[in-house]
């Protein structure tokens, strides 16, 4: 995993939301999206647990 990689996990982890992690990271949401994505395949899981209406990193992320 990148720097850049784990950097966008943490904002999105203290912002709970991809939109607002995006804006932080100056990135597009779907690149926070494919990041993340990316990071949970890699591990063969998913890396962020989806819940209405906030997200939670999974404890194995």
């Amino acid at each position: 995993m990148e720097l850049r990689e784990i950097e966008i996990f943490l904002t999105l982890a203290e912002e709970l939301h991809f939109g607002r992690a995006a804006e932080r990271m100056y990135l597009s949401q779907s690149r926070v999206s494919q990041t993340i994505r990316r990071h949970g395949d890699a591990r063969g899981r998913a890396a962020v647990r989806t819940y209405l209406p906030s997200r939670a990193a999974d404890p194995a992320g």
